[in-house]
């Protein structure tokens, strides 16, 4: 079983520049990290290649040639191949033209699944799963909690719809997009493993090989127009201690509870 994971590197929000003459965040002076959603999308399939030897897991992202770094460090994780899609002509795109990019370097692949995140830090839109699948003609998911099965044939899964948790068997190939709920650890490389030579098994695609047209992609081939972005800063929360006692497995459940965790 082949598994395409697409993630994103997105400004840090502890730790990014902002531009208020540009209105725009700058992206390649801000720390990027890997989007929370995307996080749990690789993590479950490298969890699966440990479980199942045979399955062969890419990461592919569409970014600065900065994370090519980030993106060998997933191949020293454990993934088979890391794929960086990154041209000059591709800066500005929004989420449309973002999709048309990834759709047509899928559309050369071959795969079984692909999972993806549902939302992003410095987004949130949702639209690239389901926009890339529609590209594609295949079956998609967003808001996804739980992977419960997954195969060449089909995947069962079980995700967030209308507040309510809903379960459902999709057709393989199809694109799932993950949540962050799914809370499942990505690990660090190992100490013999950090400097392990991966430039074999890592891949720059530009535009060059994609050929997609210069009003396709870019602002040109942005249809969507940002009016204003409003920086939201994040509030610090005071650490809550409980007692090992009834009164404070109540106060966990309780709050896990109003978190959504159970």
């Amino acid at each position: 079983m082949k598994i395409i994971c697409l993630v994103k590197f997105v400004p840090d929000t502890e730790q990014y520049e902002y531009d208020y003459e540009t209105d725009k965040i700058n992206r390649e002076k801000s720390k990027l990290i890997l989007n929370p959603d995307d996080r749990n999308a690789l993590a479950w399939a490298l969890q699966r290649k440990k479980q199942d030897p045979s399955t062969v897991v890419e990461v592919v992202s569409m970014g600065p040639p900065k994370t090519e770094k980030e993106l060998k460090d997933f191949i020293r994780l454990g993934a088979d191949h890391g794929v960086l899609i990154s041209d000059r002509l591709f800066a500005g795109s929004d989420s449309l033209a973002t999709s048309l990019v990834l759709s047509k370097y899928l559309s050369q692949q071959e795969y079984d699944l692909v999972l993806t995140g549902t939302h992003t830090l410095d987004g949130g839109t949702g639209h690239i799963g389901p926009q890339v699948a529609d590209l594609l003609g295949l079956n998609q998911f967003s808001n996804i909690k739980a992977i419960e099965e997954a195969n060449e044939e089909f995947s069962v899964v079980e995700a967030h719809q209308d507040e309510k948790i809903i379960r459902l068997k999709l057709q393989n190939p199809s694109i799932l997009s993950l949540t962050s709920q799914m809370n499942m650890r990505l690990g660090f490389v190992r100490y013999e493993n950090i400097d392990k030579d991966v430039d074999a098994q890592f891949s720059l695609v530009t535009n060059e090989t994609l050929n997609l047209s210069k009003d396709e992609v870019g602002r040109k081939g942005s249809p969507t127009k940002v009016r204003k972005n409003v920086v939201a800063k994040r509030k610090k929360t005071t650490h809550q201690r409980v007692n090992l006692d009834d009164d404070g497995i109540e106060a966990v459940v309780q709050f896990l509870q109003e978190k959504g965790y159970l």
